[in-house]
């Protein structure tokens, strides 16, 4: 089991999560996208994204602060230059 919070710098707020190990990031983007309501972002640890396809276990340690970051791609999406 991993234990961490999750940080949405937009909304300000921090929520602690836990998932086992062997759960793959890309769960957590669920979780997200449920409890949060954002769409377009990415998932940073430290300097790190993480992968999706990843385990947690392997992407991130008990303690970890993991950032919701906006994604820059769909940021620039419609903006003409």
């Amino acid at each position: 089991m991993v234990r961490f919070t999750l940080f949405c710098r937009d909304r300000g707020s921090r929520m602690r999560m836990e998932f086992p190990d062997d759960d793959r990031v890309w769960e957590i983007d669920e979780a997200v996208r449920e409890t949060l309501g954002c769409e377009e972002f990415m998932l940073r640890n430290g300097y790190s994204l993480l992968d999706p396809g990843l385990c947690v276990g392997d992407s991130i340690s008990d303690g970890d602060m993991v950032e919701v970051i906006p994604d820059p791609e769909a940021y620039f999406t419609g903006v003409s230059l």
